[in-house]
């Protein structure tokens, strides 16, 4: 397993956590007036849930072998 290529899967897996930790935080925080967001949180949100997805995939085909 080439540990430089699991770092930067770890790092990806960890910064989609948090793009969605973020957006979801956003969301809930309470807002002073209806207009709406300069930043569309639900697609971001989704975004980095689907970037935590194929990061965990790449690191299961990772630790199990698959090869290309």
């Amino acid at each position: 397993m080439n540990h430089l290529e699991s770092l930067l899967t770890l790092l990806a897996l960890l910064a989609g956590f948090a793009l969605a930790a973020a957006m979801i935080w956003l969301e809930r925080k309470p807002r002073a007036t209806l207009d709406p967001r300069m930043i569309p949180t639900t697609p971001i949100m989704f975004l980095g849930l689907l970037i935590v997805i194929l990061a965990a995939l790449h690191l299961l085909a990772l630790t199990r072998g698959v090869s290309h």
